[in-house]
Order: C-alpha cells, then sequence, then structure tokens
C-alpha cells in the first residue's frame, strides 16, 4: 500500500480500534479530520490536515483540554506513521505507558536575557 491509500487504511483501524471523529469544516469542505478516543483513564488523539501532515498526542483524561496541561506523549508527521505509533502505545497506565507530562508546545523556554526584551 502506497500514498493516500495506506494513510486511509491506518485512520480506518482508528475507527475499528473505538475511535470518533470530527471533520473540522471551512466554507463547507473538510479541512481536517480530528479522531480521539476515551479509555482507561486517557484520551488519544489525533488531528489530520494532509498526508504528510498529522500531529497525535494522549492526554490524562482529567488534563484534555486544558490548556496549561501537556500531554503525556506526541508525535507529527505522516499520517500513516503517526497513527502507528500511536496505536502501537501501550494503554494508559499499563507498564510501559508514558507517565510524565510533556512540556507544552506553547511554553517555549527563553534565557532570562531575552525574556524582558520587546
Amino acid at each position: 500500500m502506497t500514498g493516500e491509500a495506506e494513510h486511509l487504511a491506518a485512520i480506518t483501524r482508528t475507527r475499528a480500534r473505538g475511535f470518533n471523529f470530527v471533520h473540522l469544516r471551512q466554507g463547507g469542505e473538510v479541512i481536517a479530520i480530528h479522531g480521539q478516543r476515551w479509555q482507561a483513564g486517557a484520551v488519544d488523539t489525533y488531528l489530520v490536515r494532509a498526508p504528510d501532515e498529522a500531529i497525535a498526542a494522549r492526554y490524562r483524561a482529567e488534563d484534555y483540554g486544558l490548556t496549561e496541561r501537556g500531554p503525556l506523549w506526541q508525535r507529527c508527521g505522516a499520517v500513516a506513521d503517526v497513527i502507528a505509533d500511536l496505536l502501537a502505545l501501550p494503554p494508559h497506565g499499563a507498564p510501559g505507558a508514558p507517565t510524565l507530562e510533556l512540556r507544552a508546545r506553547s511554553e517555549l523556554w527563553l534565557p532570562n536575557a531575552i525574556r524582558g526584551r520587546n
């Protein structure tokens, strides 16, 4: 399988694994697909904008949607690769599952000397 078929097959696998979807639209056109699954105290989620533009993450269920909380795991890249990595994660709470919150992407660390400059 190559090209778009590989990416569509990956999305289909997530449906079979319990993900629900929202098609994000602009002017009637689908511009992205958002998939999410609530399971075992965690939320696995991904957003697809193009075959080579996807992001996936796992959050603790109680942290999902809170801007000040970061994910436990996150990947960006091609749809098929990102979804394969997401589906390969052990269930939340199982041995080998990610447990530490990652720094939120919006929290860019800057040295003190730069922070005060405008």
